[in-house]
């Protein structure tokens, strides 16, 4: 992967986040001021999240894909993946937990529960969100390290049996195949492990190792058609053009997307608005952790202001967009980057060689 691409697709990060950031301050608006901005607080999911499964699974496969069935210790690559999600996770779910406490109505009820408290840090499923409820997509991730690494782990041969008994079990799932897909409904766990988002994970997989023999000279074309497409399935969302809603349809637009973005050529000139992106991408994690919750503080200072009276619902709620952004990238730079900068360094380092000799 040339750096070109590593930018294009990281950018493409920084977009999903940025979709989902919007879509969330629409929903909020309504909430606060009765006021659907840009017309999309309906729509439901915007894809990014999707996006963001795919992703994994691309980058994943491109990455360690030729691993699989070397029966090698995955350990160091498990700790590595989990260190960039657990600890900026517990940091934000501390700072917010004590908020229920305080004022209950902030929540549904069960943010209190010892059970649900537990469970959230450990990002284990439930019947209902977990504490931060933004961090319901971390569970998903963190199920698609741990059977990366199983298939990793193993030999060939059960590793294939395994992945392809995963992937039946999934459709058998999401198809509500009876006897096997419809009783999964029932139990929180086999719900969860054969949740139809892993057709999204195994999807951006199977790219990952088609792209590695195959290359679009059209890459500019796939990534504008596959942006319409994201676009195209919020208008069916709005208008219902077509009477049936799958989020798993974003499936087709983000893989237009990756296809483009890990096409480009090295010595390709890429905009000066790629490289924004780029940024927003590489604070993704953070703005997918905190930017409901500078939404929520933002728009109840609107209120409280009475901003709303002076430059009208669709200003504010722009300028609360504009806000988040900034925001959360300092929270990025201030936060997490040196929490797992540091972590990372103290996991690497050695201790020195005592020059006494022992007696």
């Amino acid at each position: 992967m040339n750096p070109n691409q590593r930018i294009v697709l990281q950018a493409s990060r920084g977009a999903a986040a940025f979709f989902v950031l919007l879509f969330h301050t629409s929903a909020m608006s309504f909430k606060y001021f009765h006021y659907d901005f840009l017309g999309i607080s309906g729509i439901g999911r915007s894809g990014g999240v999707d996006f963001f499964f795919l992703l994994t699974g691309f980058l994943l496969y491109h990455t360690y894909g030729h691993k699989i069935g070397t029966k090698m210790t995955v350990i160091p690559f498990l700790t590595n993946r989990l260190i960039r999600i657990y600890p900026f996770y517990w940091l934000i779910t501390l700072i917010v937990l004590p908020v229920y406490f305080v004022v209950p109505s902030f929540g549904y009820g069960y943010e209190t529960y010892k059970d649900t408290i537990i469970k959230s840090l450990l990002l284990l499923p439930q019947t209902h969100g977990p504490v931060l409820p933004v961090a319901w997509s971390l569970s998903y991730f963190v199920l698609f390290y741990v059977i990366f690494s199983f298939l990793m782990a193993i030999g060939k041969k059960p590793a294939k049996i395994f992945a392809g008994l995963w992937l039946l079990l999934t459709i058998c799932h999401v198809f509500h195949v009876p006897i096997l897909g419809a009783d999964m409904d029932r139990h929180v766990y086999l719900n969860f492990i054969f949740s139809e988002v892993n057709l999204e994970f195994i999807a951006g997989c199977l790219l990952a190792k088609w792209v590695q023999h195959h290359k679009t000279r059209y890459y500019t074309f796939f990534i504008i058609v596959g942006a319409l497409g994201f676009f195209f399935i919020w208008v069916n969302n709005m208008y219902n053009l077509i009477m049936y809603h799958n989020y798993l349809f974003y499936i087709i637009p983000a893989v237009l997307v990756l296809l483009g973005a890990s096409s480009i050529p090295e010595k390709s000139q890429l905009p000066t608005w790629v490289q924004h992106l780029n940024k927003l991408g590489n604070a993704s994690y953070t703005i997918l952790l905190t930017h409901l919750i500078f939404i929520s503080i933002l728009m109840k200072l609107s209120v409280a202001t009475h901003l709303v009276d002076y430059i009208g619902f669709f200003f504010t709620a722009l300028l609360v967009v504009a806000l988040t952004i900034p925001l959360c990238y300092i929270v990025y730079s201030l936060a997490e980057k040196q929490l797992v900068a540091g972590l990372k360094n103290a996991m690497n380092s050695k201790p020195a060689k005592s020059s006494v000799p022992i007696s």
